[in-house]
């Protein structure tokens, strides 16, 4: 008897253990299809940085990492501090018209890409910042819409990502290496594609969806690993993490505010 009762004790102490664990806000690893895993988070109080400028529609961490880029849609491309301050501007004019920059990325050797919404052409940004090169254009698709174009751009692994706002909700894939060009997925789930970065940590990418105020992450197949609301953000334009400082940073196109969050 007295050995049946200390194994019931055991056995209650490992249950009660279990779900202690599951109670704590602590970051959940889930499988991510391969030998990473994937990592969610939790956010804690946002802080914001007014900027005073308008049509704000991108965000990534400078070449160094310790800055910002903000990409606008009338040609500019802002250098701002992590202080959120601005620093420095760029400006990139067409003949005819003003670049509607609606994502922004810097890949891993140090190039920055850019996306352009309405004619569907990524872009990148000499080393002198002062002008920019066609990189590619992409697929048309029917029944799609000028305003409703590529609004978020994401290198990595040798690949941008580049994001369709909507009509269709899709993913794109471009192969650095061999210039080609994929469906990575259909973001059926979300309602208006505002921006997406890759997390080289595990692999995954996040994608931000202005309408719905939620950021989500997601594999690379577009399989959802979590789900996170942004409601402080009223239009979230743009998004990207500064793995260094355990930072997220979002911009908002309505209120011309930078957001940042630390997270665990």
């Amino acid at each position: 008897m007295e050995i049946k009762a200390f194994k019931h004790l055991i056995l209650g102490l490992l249950a009660v253990s279990s779900l202690a664990s599951c109670l704590r806000d602590e970051p959940v690893n889930i499988d991510n299809g391969d030998d990473q895993q994937a990592t969610t988070y939790t956010m804690g109080t946002p802080a914001d940085y007014s900027t005073k400028l308008e049509g704000l529609s991108a965000i990534c961490l400078n070449e160094t990492g310790d800055g910002l880029l903000v990409a606008e849609d009338n040609g500019h491309v802002y250098e701002f501090g992590l202080d959120g301050q601005l620093k420095s501007t760029w400006s990139f004019a067409k003949p005819d018209d003003a670049h509607d920059w609606e994502g922004i990325t810097v890949a891993k050797d140090g190039t920055i890409y850019l996306c352009e919404e309405r004619a569907r052409e990524i872009y990148k940004v000499s080393a002198d910042k002062k002008s920019v090169s066609l990189v590619s254009k992409g697929p048309e698709e029917a029944g799609s819409e000028d305003n409703q174009g590529y609004e978020g751009i994401a290198a990595g692994n040798g690949v941008l990502y580049v994001a369709n706002q909507s009509k269709p909700k899709r993913v794109y894939s471009y192969s650095l290496t061999d210039k080609t060009w994929t469906t990575a997925f259909d973001a059926e789930w979300a309602t208006s594609l505002s921006d997406i970065y890759y997390d080289s940590a595990d692999g995954t990418l996040f994608i931000t969806d202005a309408k719905t105020q939620k950021l989500t992450q997601v594999k690379t197949d577009g399989t959802k690993v979590q789900e996170y609301s942004i409601s402080f953000v009223k239009k979230p334009e743009g998004f990207c993490k500064d793995a260094k400082n355990k930072t997220f940073w979002f911009i908002c196109d309505s209120s011309s505010k930078l957001y940042s969050v630390t997270y665990n």
